[in-house]
């Protein structure tokens, strides 16, 4: 996406990408671990893969998911969106998932938020003073989240995600 703003965090998971990418690339995992969230549901026929369609919900409210890039065994990119408009307040919104092998028994995941503001030169100045720092903050709680979910199979808790903010790169995607 050209002209747009990007959060980007990376944590290490103590398992080989193998395990990683098996919870991944079920679609249906995200209230596991992402806060606020409460149910995930697959509203497409394909349950992963590209074009498989979710809907994650914080209560009665839902985000809809829209696998747009699959990449085998390495991650995968969703548009973030409201039936066919993007997510509010957005012109445009993507989340990207990428899984990277460390070594034999780690990897290291990089989480990003990609995604531009509507009212042109106005809109990035106040996405990058006031939009970009709260959706940072997010990518750590859903990064630490994932890391506890991943590694011991249990939803986190706001505790678990808390606990684990600590190991969470932020702006750093380097393998």
């Amino acid at each position: 996406m050209s002209n747009s703003l990007e959060a980007l965090v990376a944590v290490t998971l103590e398992q080989p990408v193998e395990e990683a990418w098996q919870r991944l690339a079920d679609f249906s995992l995200a209230h596991h671990y992402v806060p606020g969230l409460t149910a995930t549901e697959i509203v497409s026929a394909a349950r992963s893969g590209p074009g498989a369609h979710r809907r994650v919900y914080t209560g009665e409210k839902y985000l809809e998911e829209t696998i747009s890039d699959w990449r085998e065994g390495e991650g995968f990119t969703i548009l973030l969106h409201k039936g066919s408009r993007p997510m509010p307040p957005f012109k445009a919104a993507e989340f990207d998932y990428q899984l990277s092998p460390l070594d034999g028994t780690q990897t290291r995941v990089v989480l990003s938020l990609r995604f531009i503001m509507p009212l042109g030169g106005l809109g990035k100045f106040l996405g990058r003073s006031l939009i970009l720092p709260v959706m940072t903050k997010q990518l750590v709680a859903v990064a630490a989240g994932m890391k506890h979910f991943y590694e011991t199979g249990n939803p986190a808790s706001e505790e678990d995600r808390k606990r684990l903010a600590g190991t969470v790169d932020i702006g750093a995607a380097s393998v």
